[in-house]
């Protein structure tokens, strides 16, 4: 005992400051105390002005927690319906029956050209032989050979040959290619967020109440549906306006298939769109906009609510993605016209085979193939597709890019979020367009040796489709679904 005393008055006079703050603790425990209930009521006065004053809002990270921002995420916890952040059955359910069917369709186009796969499906619009009509419609059954059993190439990867020829016809198979990876790329940004959905949580690393995850109460879906929704009417459009051509190919079956799926999923996306607005203004609170307090201290403009989610994935997608949207809107609206300011864009054709489906007036080509061209609708067919496609694509990265800010709403009361709804919203569609752009890359790689056989480039597409999905995986999460 002797001993135990004596060790514990050498430790305290080895550290004579810990008694000294223990004191100095107790102290002013009790003198605050005494004071506390007279500042109660003034503190609830200052933090009632604090909360109605949208100028105090200061929207810089806070490096320390405390006690009352602990209490805050409890209560935001309780106070919100942990139903409210999934998404519905019945939408889900239609993203995988709708999306699903042109996401096995464009699948197959990319592992499988001119297999008539959806010939299994068959009852669901009526005609045994319409998915073979239709390949025999696009020319895509040319590179599928199955008479050698599992040893054929059945028009996989394997059909790309490394040397172009006019028997072998690789710009032929390059555009049906395309428009696969390039419809993945779409249905693959409904699918994944929607059906793949991660719900809201706190993120365990950030004292300031910040949130992780996506959450359908808080509309961080609504700008995927929105778009999404416009896209199908696109796709609808499309194929409705080469309806006669199908059905005279025996393939208008799987055309109306491909009709009504889009437009279901379009109707269905509106209406959830149109009863979220509907319940969000008979039920939420009327709330004032809250600006960021530039003349704060503590003020950082990268998070500042009313900038952009990302300015460097802004000006990589308006830089990239302008270029694509460029030459897919040509191939769309305007098969076989020459851009005379991209280099090599007469070769491009050419090696595609518009200048066969869309001679030019008044040209050379116009003189040989104009009397035959009608016998290429299928081949023009599969190159609008694949512009459309192209053409969605970019209009999902830059509305995503350049569409909304990073927006203030909130999943409670908290005054601290750094991930805000318009930073949700756009990342979903990042790491699926980062998705499209790594399967279009290593499309275009497999593609680069033909297309260099008929003195077509392709290194530039290469280093922009590469830097664009660099920058896209920079900036989303794939250790999350969200």
């Amino acid at each position: 005992m002797a001993s135990s005393s004596a060790a514990t008055t050498r430790r305290r006079k080895i550290f004579p400051h810990l008694e000294d703050e223990k004191q100095s603790a107790a102290a002013s425990a009790g003198s605050d105390a005494a004071g506390g209930a007279s500042n109660a009521d003034a503190d609830a006065d200052d933090g009632a002005s604090k909360k109605d004053d949208g100028t105090s809002y200061n929207n810089a990270k806070s490096k320390k927690g405390s006690a009352s921002e602990a209490s805050t995420k409890k209560t935001d916890e309780e106070s919100i319906p942990f139903t409210q952040h999934l998404i519905p059955l019945p939408l889900v359910f239609t993203v995988i029956v709708c999306s699903g069917l042109f996401w096995i369709a464009s699948f197959r186009d990319v592992m499988a050209t001119g297999k008539p796969i959806l010939d299994t499906l068959s009852r669901l619009w009526g005609q045994d032989d319409a998915d073979a009509n239709y390949l025999q419609y696009t020319k895509s059954t040319a590179w599928f050979d199955d008479s050698r059993g599992w040893k054929s190439k059945q028009g996989g990867l394997s059909t790309i040959l490394a040397v172009t020829t006019d028997a072998n016809n690789m710009g032929g198979l390059f555009i049906r290619k395309m428009a696969g990876v390039a419809g993945l790329a779409y249905h693959t940004t409904k699918l994944w967020p929607i059906v793949f959905h991660s719900p809201p949580e706190h993120d365990k690393k950030s004292n300031s109440g910040r949130w992780i995850g996506a959450s359908w109460g808080e509309g961080h879906f609504d700008p995927l549906l929105t778009l999404g929704m416009i896209g199908d009417i696109c796709i609808s459009i499309f194929y409705m306006n080469r309806m006669d051509d199908l059905k005279n190919a025996g393939a208008g079956g799987i055309g109306m298939a491909f009709v009504f799926a889009s437009l279901i999923e379009a109707f269905i996306f509106g209406l959830y769109l149109l009863s979220r607005r509907m319940n969000r203004k008979a039920s939420a609170p009327t709330m004032r906009r809250v600006n960021a307090n530039a003349n704060s201290d503590r003020y950082d403009p990268e998070e500042d609510p009313n900038s952009l989610p990302s300015r460097i994935v802004a000006r990589t997608v308006l830089i990239v993605s302008s270029l694509i949207s460029l030459v897919a809107v040509r191939d769309l609206f305007f098969p076989g016209t020459i851009l005379s300011f991209i280099p090599r864009d007469d070769i491009y054709l050419e090696w595609t085979g518009a200048f066969l489906h869309s001679p030019p007036p008044d040209t050379v080509e116009a003189d040989e193939n104009g009397l035959e061209a009608p016998l290429f609708e299928g081949d023009k067919f599969i190159s609008q597709l694949m512009g459309l496609y192209l053409s969605l694509c970019c209009m999902f990265k830059v509305m995503s890019a350049l569409g909304w800010s990073k927006g203030d709403r909130r999943f409670g009361p908290t005054r601290e979020n750094v991930d805000r709804s318009g930073v949700i919203s756009s990342r979903m569609i990042w790491k699926a367009q980062a998705f499209g752009n790594t399967l279009l890359l290593g499309m275009l790689r497999l593609f680069t040796p033909a297309a260099l056989s008929a003195s077509l480039d392709l290194r530039w597409h290469l280093m922009l489709v590469a830097y664009e999905a660099f920058i896209l995986c920079e900036f989303v999460d794939f250790s999350r679904r969200r």
